[in-house]
């Protein structure tokens, strides 16, 4: 039985990893969003890069890093590769498919909407988030990559990996979804304090949805749509 099939059955599933393992990212992800948090206070990435750099400067190494995450939760420090695990029930009709994609076009409308709303009344996000949106068509073409691997690549680590493993140590679906929430918004802290509060929220309503889905793929296909159309509108 998988392990979101246990979560849902009510019985805490089996860690994937030590927690060593689990404590080694957590730790990552709070001195990396620490540090950019204070390089943005200081003012240390005002202004947009240019153009033609912008590919090689923030969406190569976007995408460099999101694969480095997804291979440490996968497979570092672990005998076998728990993708599989972590992504959960796939699709095996026409059925199951179009349930995930209704509601990831819902969840992904009502975070655009948050956003939007965000937006009209001064809750903006920080200059370091609104450069990183792509202006040139070579810039578009390649941010559909960047959408795709930090879309996926986020849920994988978050809702796959850091869910179950919290869900573990915990005993509690609840404190899992919870948990991995926060770690999200601190990873997202660089755009500002009320950007960061947004993405607890969206952190549970991805958290929960992979819950009752028992996988990944409704979250995955709701979080690429949402950096798609984040990147396109705000270029």
């Amino acid at each position: 039985m998988s392990t979101k099939s246990a979560q849902c059955e009510g019985r805490p599933p089996a860690p994937l990893a030590p927690a060593w393992h689990t404590g080694a990212l957590i730790g990552l992800i709070v001195a990396v969003a620490t540090t950019g948090a204070a390089l943005q206070d200081r003012g240390v990435w005002a202004g947009a890069p240019a153009a033609s750099s912008r590919i090689l400067t923030m969406y190569v190494p976007m995408i460099a890093v999101e694969g480095g995450l997804v291979a440490y939760v996968c497979r570092i420090g672990r005998p076998h590769n728990v993708l599989g695990q972590l992504i959960g029930e796939r699709w095996t009709s026409l059925r199951p498919a179009v349930i995930d994609v209704a509601l990831a076009l819902l969840l992904a409308l009502m975070i655009g909407a948050s956003e939007w709303y965000a937006r009209t009344v001064g809750m903006t996000s920080s200059p370091s988030s609104a450069d990183v949106h792509p202006h040139a068509i070579a810039e578009r073409l390649v941010w559909i990559a960047v959408a795709v691997s930090v879309g996926s690549g986020e849920e994988i680590v978050y809702r796959g990996y850091l869910q179950t493993q919290l869900t573990a140590f915990t005993r509690s679906s609840g404190a899992g979804i919870l948990l991995q929430a926060i770690l999200f918004a601190i990873a997202h802290a660089d755009q500002g304090a009320s950007t960061a509060a947004r993405f607890v929220l969206y952190g549970m309503a991805f958290g929960s949805l992979a819950w009752w889905r028992r996988g990944l793929l409704a979250a995955m296909t709701c979080h690429v749509l949402i950096d798609l159309a984040a990147g396109f509108a705000g270029g």
